[in-house]
């Protein structure tokens, strides 16, 4: 008889072999993080290395304006229409696909089209890194989103700035909103095997602020990381969700009054060394996994 060990060993690698043919390419061609996936945002148009999440698994385009330089010199301006990263809903998202770990920074700041702070609720901008999965418009299914992110600019509370971070399983979703200043500031998404962080600063002469830990058993040694930027109506009022429509539906319609701007992304290695086996990473081999560890140790750890 098998061991238990010897039972999830096999499970992840029928796991890894039974994935779409697709699926094992980007694994394989996906780079690891380093400063040659950085943007600076520095130019007239958005780089061709960039995805754009729609129109790589063919969903409707969320993205109201975007522009690079045009509207704020030297940064990547995005606009979203009525749309949300919560469960199985989704929100215009920008990546580069990461293999293994990496800490991913951005300067950015989440406004109003008139004004410092976003208008009406749950319009923010920030930080994601996802797990890809097989899954496009024609082959949707419920209950497949695995993610990680931490954003800026307004929640539940009209006009009171802050950040959310927020986990989700399967589609289900848990998430924090803790109160944070407005205008510019530093995001921060790091993995180091099973464990991710999020991060703030307001000014890169500032500590880092722990936000946010998770932790999650996830094989996949590739992740999609980059931007993204959601916001609600006032025009809208609230109704049963539906993801199976609202995820092929824009309503252009809607008055919206969000946008993210980005000064600059960049992309490195994780600082801790990684921790290769995945028996490891449950087994106390990975000590950010330890639900014990303090803060300053954890900052101590990830670095500058």
């Amino acid at each position: 008889m098998k061991t238990f060990r010897e039972m999830i060993a096999l499970a992840l690698v029928a796991t890894t072999a039974c994935a779409p043919a697709a699926a094992q390419n980007q694994r394989a061609q996906a780079p690891v993080a380093s400063p040659a996936l950085n943007d600076e945002f520095d130019g007239a148009a958005l780089s061709s290395e960039w995805t754009f999440f729609h129109a790589a698994y063919g969903w409707p385009d969320k993205i109201k304006a975007i522009d690079v330089g045009k509207t704020t010199k030297g940064s990547l301006h995005i606009e979203p229409y009525d749309s949300a990263w919560v469960r199985d809903l989704q929100a215009p998202f920008l990546f580069k696909t990461v293999q293994g770990d990496f800490d991913m920074r951005a300067r950015v700041r989440a406004r109003g089209l008139n004004g410092d702070i976003p208008g009406g609720t749950w319009s923010l901008g920030g930080l994601m890194a996802r797990v890809p999965n097989s899954l496009t418009a024609d082959t949707w299914e419920p209950r497949r989103e695995n993610w990680h992110f931490i954003t800026t600019g307004v929640g539940f509370d009209r006009g009171k700035p802050m950040t959310e971070t927020k986990g989700t399983y399967n589609s289900y979703s848990s998430l924090k909103l803790r109160p944070y200043h407005s205008g510019w500031m530093e995001l921060r998404l790091v993995r180091v095997g099973m464990t991710l962080f999020a991060l703030a600063r307001p000014d890169e002469n500032s500590p880092w602020e722990l936000r946010d830990r998770f932790y999650r058993m996830e094989n996949s040694p590739v992740m999609q990381a980059g931007l993204i930027a959601y916001t609600s109506s006032d025009d809208l009022k609230p109704a049963p969700e539906n993801a199976a429509v609202t995820n092929r539906e824009v309503n252009k319609a809607a008055a919206v009054d969000m946008a993210l701007e980005v000064d600059w992304i960049r992309f490195a290695p994780a600082k801790p060394a990684p921790v290769p086996s995945w028996y490891a990473q449950v087994s106390g081999g990975n000590s950010l996994a330890n639900p014990n560890i303090a803060e300053a140790a954890i900052l101590a750890a990830l670095g500058d």
